[in-house]
């Protein structure tokens, strides 16, 4: 059973980390434009580089869940002879080590999208991590509300509009004697479909946010430590009137140097191809 939890958090991890690594490639790339098979890089860096990461957080998942399953084990053996009080307390350690286990899986999601970006080892990018959610922790809580709320609609609406189409396409159906079970079964697999896709937004949205909170750590908007965050999102730090106008003055001087190249390039193709013909070729060649 462990070695099940264990490869099938290892799976479930890896595709995070490859994903993850897809986001925080396009995020800390300046020119979007450079930006190749993000997702295939992103699983060669999983396999080449952050195997053991994976391995190490999802052996720690494995491992409170082994507990867990000893506990309740424990719980169904001697829930006939065990006081009130051993009742409880096993009641206590179940509820302590579930929660444990979710700060852990949170921890660990964002743990595998600050080595994406760092490559570092998997203790040290939980230490940092936590301390950037600590630093954050209004716009974590913000984040995962409204996130939650948008994904879940979006499932919603996937499952309705899977279950209105089913409804539509077998109620005049002669062969069906009961419309609803089939109806009820493509819901069923349309909601894990959507949950499916809809995952891949979620590990978006978190990835997102950790570049973000380590951009802000890192960099000030001034020249020299410019933001790598779109200008949608230097509206959400504190000195965001100065970073973007800092921004708008760099695409300005970006420009005006295009121009000034172009200028140079159209000056030399002028002086290596003349507009009009030359006096004593054409006599030359009359002769």
């Amino acid at each position: 059973w462990e070695a099940g939890s264990i490869s099938e958090a290892v799976v479930s991890t890896q595709s995070t980390g490859a994903i993850a690594g897809a986001f925080v490639q396009f995020y800390w790339t300046r020119d979007k434009r450079k930006v190749h098979f993000p997702v295939l890089r992103g699983i060669w860096w999983v396999f080449r580089y952050h195997l053991g990461t994976v391995a190490f957080g999802s052996c720690i998942i494995a491992i409170i869940q082994l507990i867990r399953t000893i506990l309740a084990y424990i719980q169904n053996k001697t829930k006939d002879s065990q006081s009130e009080f051993v009742k409880y307390l096993l009641l206590c350690l179940q509820c302590c080590l579930w929660c444990f286990e979710k700060i852990m899986k949170f921890i660990n999601r964002n743990a595998y999208i600050y080595t994406a970006f760092k490559g570092s080892a998997f203790c040290t990018s939980c230490k940092k991590v936590f301390g950037l959610l600590l630093s954050n922790v209004v716009r974590v809580g913000v984040i995962n509300c409204v996130g939650m709320f948008i994904l879940f609609i979006g499932k919603f609406l996937v499952v309705i509009v899977t279950a209105i189409l089913g409804y539509f396409m077998m109620k005049n159906d002669d062969d069906l004697y009961f419309w609803a079970i089939p109806v009820l079964i493509a819901s069923i697999f349309a909601f894990a479909v959507a949950h499916t896709f809809f995952s891949v937004y979620e590990i978006g949205i978190d990835a997102i946010f950790i570049c973000f909170a380590e951009d802000e750590t890192k960099n000030d908007g001034t020249p020299g430590r410019e933001y790598y965050m779109s200008k949608n999102l230097m509206e959400w730090v504190d000195n965001s009137g100065e970073a973007i106008k800092n921004l708008r003055r760099k695409k300005k001087q970006q420009k005006a140097q295009a121009r000034v190249g172009k200028s140079n390039d159209v000056a030399s193709s002028k002086q290596t191809t003349p507009m009009y013909p030359d006096l004593n070729e054409m006599e030359m060649t009359d002769k």
